[in-house]
């Protein structure tokens, strides 16, 4: 179990890395999405749907899940990504519509 003293020096890491832009950026390939670079809200999003993890969030779980996967002599499959027309039919769509996010 972690001291205070260890809890606060890890604080200070975790806060020293938050100054990197390279840990800020977002890490998700759907960089048309509505909310790419918007990790809280999306993470909000994924929470409150509950049908699956963010991508920047799969890869970290993925290669546990295999590991756990492969002792219960199961395996794992990859998820069929929707497509990015998808995303550009919605910004179509909010334009028609005069909706959409004003950012």
């Amino acid at each position: 179990m972690r001291t205070k003293e260890e809890y606060y020096e890890d604080t200070l890491k975790n806060r020293a890395l938050l100054e990197s832009q390279e840990v800020l950026d977002c890490s998700c390939p759907y960089s048309r999405c509505e909310w790419h670079g918007k990790c809280r809200e999306c993470v909000a999003l994924h929470r409150y749907h509950a049908e699956h993890l963010p991508c920047c969030l799969q890869p970290l779980l993925r290669e546990k899940i295999t590991v756990l996967a492969g002792c219960c002599e199961m395996e794992t499959t990859s998820r069929v990504k929707e497509s990015e027309k998808f995303r550009e039919y919605v910004k179509e769509q909010d334009a028609v519509r005069g909706k959409g996010r004003q950012i």
